[in-house]
């Protein structure tokens, strides 16, 4: 009879608990134990409304605070012995429904002023626990488990909107840096090359002189797949060809036959890339 918090991540459970979390758990039992006490079962129809109402909802107050901490515990420490929440459950369940017909009787004295014979009112509740408590505890944990659900797909949701809304900011960037081209030159970007105050900008159509820095140009390109070889270089990842090396000197050439120069500050940076 409990409501839990299972994590989707290692499949434990939170421990976290708060005041309106337990007033929020403890409403959903007591509705519980108003909806069994107006059904009047095991023969309590005989008995007034408010007799039968009341014995229920004490008995599934009281276990809620036997089955709760049980299946919390089991989740706690039989992880490492069964990898299945649900199993967890199922074993936690048990010892708690053995304990619950253990109370049960103590319940039914106090209401009905009757005798206690232990070993019979214990096989005589073990069904009747194992029955309403399993019923219960499934229906805990299915909602939880539709909760968190709920709580992933949330989560996955804004993750995507997060991602879709940068990688349209940089579409956006690299479409408006591309824009700057005359038509006839827009294409596959190459690389990108600091000529005094102007940008040479190579595509697989030609090349144009734009009057920008190469490191306004860059920012522009955030997000595009390439790296720069050469204070006065950029070049796109796709474009490159093959790595050339001749002594101490390395160039990288592209598809367009273009050898890119790359000087010793950019090497590592190069080699980080997984081009050398």
């Amino acid at each position: 009879m409990a409501i839990r918090e299972i994590s989707t991540k290692n499949q434990s459970v939170n421990f976290t608990f708060n005041k309106s979390k337990l007033l929020r758990e403890l409403l959903v039992v007591i509705s519980i134990g108003l909806f069994i006490g107006f059904l009047a079962p095991f023969g309590m129809h005989e008995l007034p409304v408010f007799m039968s109402i009341s014995y229920w909802v004490f008995t599934c107050v009281c276990g809620y605070f036997i089955y709760s901490p049980l299946i919390n515990l089991g989740h706690k420490y039989l992880s490492e012995k069964f990898s299945a929440p649900w199993l967890r459950v199922a074993i936690s369940s048990l010892i708690a429904s053995i304990l619950m017909s253990l109370v049960v009787p103590l319940i039914t004295m106090i209401f009905f002023n009757s005798p206690i014979n232990l070993i019979n009112d214990f096989v005589h509740f073990l069904p009747k626990t194992l029955v309403i408590g399993g019923v219960i505890t499934f229906f805990s944990v299915w909602q939880n488990h539709v909760k968190q659900q709920q709580q992933q797909l949330e989560l996955s949701t804004k993750v995507i909107e997060e991602h879709a809304s940068t990688t349209d900011t940089k579409s956006i960037q690299i479409e408006q840096f591309m824009s700057l081209l005359p038509i006839n030159k827009r294409g596959q970007l190459l690389c990108l090359e600091m000529d005094d105050h102007y940008l040479k900008v190579h595509t697989d159509k030609g090349s144009h002189m734009l009057l920008m820095r190469l490191k306004d140009a860059l920012l522009q390109l955030e997000g595009f797949p390439g790296l720069q070889t050469h204070r006065s270089w950029w070049v796109a990842s796709d474009a490159i060809v093959s790595v050339n090396k001749q002594n101490r000197k390395m160039t990288l050439l592209l598809s367009n036959h273009l050898e890119v120069p790359v000087s010793r500050t950019f090497v590592d940076a190069v080699k980080a890339a997984n081009i050398i």
